[in-house]
């Protein structure tokens, strides 16, 4: 009777991993009044910027981002690399002092028709924010995430491992 019940339990387990629904992740995608492009990795929590006067990378907790046209967020990031280019010159995002009292943040403006990277570019400090007008949209379909995948294979592997254990408690009475 217990064999049978630890059977049933390893059988529902295995069910459940199986059928468990795939995270998904989605990248947004915006082009911007001077071509440039701004990707934003629901996921992996990344993204970037990039153009003839920017080229950055940066992270933060994007998982509640919606996308749409006109995006209404603000994330405060906990990265920001890079660099962008100001009369000639290429500088990187710095905080005023080494302190963070100016955080690296990423927001819409305007009721989302503009976004703005917010960050001091430079030590000492040339310029302020990067603000451009979104001009283009697109997503990339969701991409399925392979950890529930995982989870169905170590369902299977407590299967088989449950019925290893019946047969050789079979054998060992036989």
């Amino acid at each position: 009777m217990a064999n049978g019940i630890k059977t049933a339990a390893l059988a529902i387990a295995a069910t459940s991993a199986l059928s468990a629904a795939p995270a998904s992740a989605t990248i947004f995608e915006y082009t911007m009044t001077d071509g440039d492009v701004l990707k934003i990795d629901t996921a992996s929590g990344t993204g970037s910027w990039k153009g003839d006067d920017i080229d950055t990378t940066f992270t933060g907790d994007f998982s509640q981002f919606q996308g749409g046209k006109n995006p209404s967020f603000s994330f405060t990031l906990t990265s920001l690399d890079g660099t962008r280019i100001i009369r000639g010159d290429t500088f990187t995002p710095t905080n005023r002092n080494g302190d963070r009292t100016h955080p690296f943040m990423l927001k819409s403006k305007n009721n989302g028709k503009k976004v703005n990277l917010w960050s001091w570019w430079g030590d000492p400090v040339v310029a302020g924010d990067y603000i451009r007008k979104i001009v283009g949209y697109e997503v990339t379909p969701p991409t399925e995430v392979p950890a529930p995948g995982i989870l169905g294979l170590f369902g299977l592997a407590l299967i088989a491992l449950g019925f290893g254990r019946r047969r050789r408690i079979r054998v060992s009475r036989g």
